[in-house]
């Protein structure tokens, strides 16, 4: 089954995500915002999270308004098996981000 987090983003405040995956599985990462983009790093060194903030990151891939990306992952599977904390932002308003971590 797994579980569903729904995370509402608040201009330049970045938000630390425990995806907690303990078992292989897809993610799945949609932005409901028909127009703010989404960032989303792995730290904060460069990335966009509390130390580097929004205006300087640059180590971060963008989540287009209404777009959704799915992941496979999970302990030792995909990239997102390494470093479980994810980072997520908007600049220019506010926004929504639903995860769902689909494993058995």
């Amino acid at each position: 089954m797994g579980r569903i987090l729904r995370i509402a983003l608040t201009e330049d405040t970045p938000t630390r995500v425990d995806l907690a995956m303990v078992r292989p599985g897809k993610l799945l990462i949609k932005n409901t915002s028909a127009t703010i983009d989404v960032r989303i790093g792995y730290d904060t060194v460069g990335g966009i999270g509390d130390g580097a903030g929004l205006a300087g990151a640059v180590n971060y891939y963008s989540l287009g308004a209404g777009n959704e990306y799915v992941f496979d992952c999970g302990p030792g599977v995909g990239v997102l098996a390494q470093d479980q904390q994810l980072y997520i932002g908007c600049t220019g308003g506010v926004s929504t981000v639903e995860i769902w971590i689909a494993n058995s």
